[in-house]
């Protein structure tokens, strides 16, 4: 009898991850963007998409420290072109297994020290567990940053991963001032 409910109990264990993972929604246009909680370098805590309601919001989303260079590669263009805008929003998200809650303060910190003060506002610290946002967000690679633009409902207008191109640039600046004039 013990036998038997072993097995059993191996078999679920085994069954189950297979079967969440099948049925987790990648996240795709029209789809509202997940709950994410953090806290800004500026020491306020949010959650998005809540945070960007009202706003045209980009928020690039990284796993891994090295995609700083490719996120600037659409920050810097972004900013130069929208910053100026009321109704627009940029949040970089870095995206830190709980495995390192203990040391957020410090780490905080590190990055408060390292961006200019003017930028805390825009980049959100969030700490927890990674693997369901790998799923909603198709991360195939944890070296690439992840684009989306929300529109004032926070619904995912586009998204988009890696280093910037021109093409890709003009797109993403054509759809941010169709979402800005409506």
């Amino acid at each position: 009898m013990i036998k038997s409910i072993l097995i059993v109990l191996f078999l679920c264990i085994c069954i189950h991850p297979n079967l969440t993972a099948q049925n987790t929604k990648r996240l795709k246009p029209g789809d509202i963007f997940p709950q994410i909680k953090g806290e800004l370098l500026s020491s306020e805590l949010i959650i998005l998409p809540d945070h960007c309601k009202g706003k045209v919001s980009v928020l690039i989303i990284a796993f891994k420290r090295g995609t700083q260079v490719q996120i600037d590669t659409w920050t810097t263009p972004l900013l130069k072109e929208f910053s100026v805008h009321k109704d627009f929003r940029f949040i970089e998200i870095p995206m830190i297994s709980n495995l390192y809650d203990w040391m957020s303060h410090y780490i905080n910190n590190g990055m408060r020290g390292g961006i200019d003060e003017t930028m805390h506002k825009n980049v959100m610290t969030y700490y927890g567990p990674l693997n369901s946002y790998f799923d909603y967000f198709d991360v195939q690679d944890k070296k690439l940053c992840y684009l989306f633009l929300l529109d004032k409902e926070g619904k995912i207008q586009h998204l988009t991963k890696g280093k910037s191109k021109p093409e890709e640039l003009s797109i993403l600046f054509q759809k941010i001032k169709n979402l800005l004039n409506s």
